[in-house]
């Protein structure tokens, strides 16, 4: 029996089979075989699953000192059952590895039949079900249902069609086959019993499932019902895997892999005629995947796009790891080795090493100019023409966006809808800190689609990190849909970076309180959308010099700088600033016009108009016309 330590073992565990293959560091490898699961759905699914992993391990010759550096386990029943996998991944990690990938065994076969490359690919075994995902990490799932709900084209389908062609001749129905009645008594025995057999059995589908070699054996004799089964088999995997491409890119490679590819034509046959161009072979199956992916994990390489369909659990139960690098690495992370009697300073010098390391933001921020410049003006331009600009992000840099997009409207006059946080954990997460859910991609894609982002919009992600789930994945939505990408991170090499028109990068470095990044990092956040948001403003003609002339004068402090404004610009008597603003409806732009032009209200805002709401450039275009 072998003792060693395997660089990999790789699952693939289906309901009517597991497959195991062990790798060494020496290129040694195992393979082992046992029987399938119901599922880690089923009530004792852990069970089960374990039960499977050490069975095929035994026939691998694996022993009790066994161990690997990563085990990968694609599975059926991972997507209904998710609230099981933190306790799977801790059970096989006691037994197993140092680190445990769980995932579907869909997506072992996705990974398998394309290499880990986007695509579309129907993964037809016992059960049926279609996983597309592109490469801005967007997915869809098409069936995958059950037996009792889905599963169209399955195995269990092919079986149940064939066993009931067989009960149909018995009785001398039409739609009956002989050849299929033989081979189901060959099988089964009796066939008066046939549905008591099928109906008490502890997993009818895969019991179902086992006789599809036969209805491939009968049409490869010409049988011309077996035949139609298969067809229309192909058929129907067909239709799943053109809906799931559909909800995401109709342009994906599409594939066809799994166990019941092995039934060849007409059922493969039938499946490339259904989807009316080309099907690309699958290169390997799960098991391949399931390698891939566990190398892919090692190397610290997981495609973005097939983040979402993991989860990755570590040594000693600290549960899901980081598939997108190591935070020790981060230099917001890091450690100032020179603080570490902090709390024995007295409280002048704590806030004197706090305001010390904030006063490291702005030159850092002032080398950023060069590249800012260029992001405000294409704000502008996309402003002007109807866009809107979203800020996404979570915890602390969510916060700091609500702020700034919150002041806009009172401060410039702006729509609410002109300017938008949207934030990790939706709108709660202002009130109360739900430092989870930057982890949540698929949230992160929701927020982007909900908000209807579209191609003359902006969308401006926010992290520390430079690497939040949440807001790559809402950059890699928007751009997809044409929107203007910008990124601002904390650290150099963002992962965010990869995704946005316009990335930038500040390295804000360690904070006083190691990891604290509502520190400096928040307040270059907080500094940068100061800025950005202000220069865009004055880009789009809110403010007269440093005047803040579009506000809304909604209450006596804000009614007086009204007055005030148009006294300081214009040199007029009070009286008659008050006189304008009140014919103005207290918008100060027009009333600033009719002072300086001696207009009236209607002719003050025509003018404003042409010039789109700037008043510098109204009065330009005013120089030469006579007023009234």
């Amino acid at each position: 029996m072998l003792s060693t330590t395997w660089t990999m073992i790789a699952v693939d565990l289906g309901k009517t089979g597991c497959r195991l293959r062990a790798s060494g560091p020496d290129g040694r490898t195992r393979e082992g075989a046992g029987p399938g699961a119901v599922g880690l759905a089923a009530a004792d699914g852990v069970q089960q699953v374990c039960r499977a992993v050490d069975a095929a391990a035994r026939d691998a010759g694996l022993g009790a000192a066994d161990r690997a550096e990563v085990l990968v386990v694609g599975l059926v029943g991972y997507h209904a059952a998710s609230a099981r996998r933190d306790q799977l991944g801790q059970r096989l990690l006691r037994r197993w590895a140092s680190q445990v990938v769980l995932t579907g065994d869909v997506a072992t076969t996705h990974v398998g039949a394309l290499g880990g490359r986007p695509g579309a690919v129907v993964a037809a075994g016992t059960g049926a079900v279609a996983l597309a995902v592109d490469d801005a990490g967007r997915s869809a799932v098409r069936d995958g249902w059950g037996f009792l709900l889905g599963d169209d084209g399955s195995g269990y389908a092919v079986g149940r069609d064939g066993l009931r062609a067989a009960l149909l001749h018995v009785e001398g129905r039409p739609g009956g086959s002989a050849a299929l009645a033989g081979r189901a008594r060959d099988r089964y025995g009796d066939l008066a019993s046939l549905p008591s057999v099928v109906h008490s059995a502890a997993h009818p589908s895969r019991l179902v499932a086992g006789f599809v070699p036969d209805v491939v054996a009968a049409a490869r004799e010409g049988d011309g019902v077996s035949a139609g089964i298969l067809e229309e088999a192909g058929r129907a995997l067909a239709r799943t895997g053109l809906a799931a491409r559909a909800a995401v890119d109709a342009a994906l490679p599409l594939c066809l892999a799994g166990g019941l590819v092995g039934a060849g034509a007409p059922l493969t046959t039938s499946f490339a005629q259904a989807v009316g161009g080309e099907v690309v072979a699958p290169r390997g199956g799960a098991l391949d995947g399931a390698v891939r992916l566990g190398e892919m994990v090692r190397a610290g390489e997981v495609p973005a796009y097939l983040q979402d369909l993991l989860s990755v659990h570590g040594d000693g139960g600290a549960g899901p790891v980081s598939l997108t690098g190591d935070l020790d690495e981060l230099s917001t992370e890091g450690v100032r080795l020179d603080l570490m009697d902090l709390e024995e300073r007295g409280t002048e010098a704590v806030l004197r090493e706090l305001w010390s390391a904030e006063a490291t933001v702005v030159p850092a921020l002032l080398e950023l100019v060069p590249h800012v410049a260029p992001v405000v003006d294409a704000v502008v331009e996309r402003l002007r023409r109807g866009g809107r600009m979203f800020y996404v992000g979570a915890g602390t840099p969510a916060r700091l966006a609500f702020v700034d997009a919150s002041e806009l409207p009172p401060t410039y006059g702006t729509d609410r809808s002109l300017v938008v946080a949207l934030p990790a954990g939706g709108t709660e997460s202002f009130l109360a800190a739900k430092e989870g859910a930057e982890d949540d991609r698929a949230a992160g894609r929701s927020v982007v689609e909900d908000a209807g982002v579209g191609a003359d919009d902006v969308v401006v992600g926010l992290t520390a990190s430079g690497r939040t789930p949440f807001v790559v994945a809402a950059l890699q939505e928007a751009g997809r849909r044409g929107a203007l990408t910008v990124s601002f991170a904390g650290n150099r090499d963002a992962e965010v970076s990869r995704w946005a028109q316009h990335a930038l990068e500040v390295e804000t470095g360690p904070e006083v309180i190691s990891g604290s990044t509502r520190l400096k990092a928040g307040t270059a956040q907080k500094l940068f959308l100061n800025a950005l948001s202000t220069t865009t403003m004055v880009g789009l003609g809110k403010t007269y010099g440093p005047y803040m002339v579009d506000m809304q004068a909604s209450n006596d402090k804000l009614r007086e700088r009204a007055v005030r404004m148009v006294r300081q610009v214009t040199g007029c008597p009070r009286a008659r600033a008050e006189q304008a603003l009140e014919e103005a409806g207290w918008h100060t732009k027009t009333a600033l016009l009719m002072v300086l032009q001696d207009l009236g209200a209607g002719r003050a805002r025509e003018a404003l108009h042409r010039a789109e709401g700037s008043v510098r450039e109204a009065l330009r275009v005013m120089d030469g016309e006579e007023r009234p």
